[in-house]
């Protein structure tokens, strides 16, 4: 019995640093950004502290905003936000101010501008007001003597800020990685369920059939993909199984000429040769002899398929063609944001497309390191 025999799982996969040497760093890096984002989208409802399709402040707080300030009158006896709960508070419209007096329970004026509501205040129409950080940095200065901060500001922040509509984009993120990975691992399976098994009749079979087979598969194979995906998702309509299904047929040539290859190469093989010879039915010899030969070519092109089924369903859904709103969507939440770009908001943009580069290159670092590994190869022992 050698020494891999010998040892366990663990030690096996630790050895595999020594065995095949930089490959092995680059399909576990691709390994751990995978299974952290998979275990952001399992524990969605913890790690994501608002509703994503729902306002959660006020519109394009920056990353790391959200903070609010309490000002009352000299002598007001409100000393702590819990006690505006019923008192009549001023705040500007639609700020995250606005949203914590609510949250507070207190009887919110709405008003056009912050000053606005620190004037109310000031002329005793309001027992206080509660401002986002920024305007009170800029307003108490002109109010001093008049009024009093009450406190520090106080209430959450907003890690990755908000979007034009006040929408959390931290939680955004986290719920949109459930939407894009399992259109991407949809797609990605219901093209090998049916590239892979045509490749293995065709390639095993040959003759006209294995031609016409060839000429379909070359012929969609030759469309541009991300049109045939816009083509097929016009024409089936929103939803998370139409947009799997339209992503699917354009990368089901790619498992077919794959497989095809592989079976045209281990069909040849003595042992198919002797598998014949003694009588094994051609389903026999496809199932024990040929298709775990093809095995781990089918694996590393499912992992860097994936990566490519991302871009190409965040390109649809910069197109509208995508899931359907308000769902969290990376590719939509790029779309909207790219407007607001050129007024200086950077942020609904960027945090979306970071995660869609992200965890395209976790399984694009998967599958290359897979593809060295699997490939025969001498290793150190």
């Amino acid at each position: 019995m050698n020494d891999l025999e010998q040892v366990g799982l663990l030690t096996r996969f630790l050895r595999g640093r020594k065995w095949y040497g930089s490959e092995w760093y680059i399909a576990v890096s691709g390994g751990i950004i995978l299974f952290l984002v998979v275990m952001g989208t399992i524990f969605a409802p913890l790690l994501a502290p608002y509703n994503p399709i729902k306002a959660a402040g006020g519109a394009f707080v920056p990353p790391g905003g959200g903070k609010v300030v309490l000002v009352t009158l000299p002598g007001s006896p409100i000393e702590s936000p819990q006690d505006i709960k019923g008192k009549k508070v001023g705040a500007l419209a639609r700020s995250t101010a606005a949203f914590r007096a609510d949250e507070l329970k207190a009887k919110t004026y709405y008003f056009p501008s912050a000053e606005k509501a620190l004037n109310a205040l000031v002329k005793g129409r309001v027992e206080a007001a509660l401002l986002d950080k920024p305007d009170a940095a800029q307003l108490l200065p002109k109010y001093a003597g008049k009024v009093k901060q009450v406190g520090k500001p106080f209430g959450k922040t907003y890690l990755m800020g908000t979007d034009n509509l006040g929408r959390d984009i931290w939680s955004r993120v986290i719920w949109g990685a459930r939407g894009i990975l399992v259109v991407a691992l949809l797609s990605a399976l219901f093209s090998m369920a049916v590239g892979v098994p045509v490749g293995l009749i065709s390639g095993y079979t040959g003759g006209p059939l294995d031609r016409v087979i060839s000429l379909i598969m070359d012929s969609i194979y030759s469309f541009p993909g991300l049109i045939l995906a816009i083509a097929m998702a016009a024409m089936l309509g929103p939803g998370i199984l139409n947009i799997a299904i339209a992503i699917s047929v354009v990368y089901i040539p790619t498992y077919f000429r794959i497989t095809r290859g592989q079976v045209l190469t281990v069909k040849e093989e003595l042992y198919v040769e002797a598998a014949k010879s003694l009588g094994a039915v051609s389903w026999t010899i496809l199932k024990d002899y040929v298709f775990p030969n093809v095995v781990p070519s089918i694996v590393v092109v499912f992992s860097l398929n994936i990566a490519d089924s991302i871009l190409t369903e965040a390109g649809l859904s910069f197109l509208g063609l995508g899931l359907p709103p308000p769902t969290p969507d990376w590719g939509f939440d790029l779309n909207k944001g790219r407007a607001y770009l050129p007024r200086g908001y950077w942020w609904p943009i960027t945090f979306p497309g970071m995660m869609i580069a992200i965890v395209a290159l976790g399984f694009s670092l998967l599958g290359e390191g897979l593809g060295e590994i699997m490939n025969p190869r001498l290793r150190e022992l």
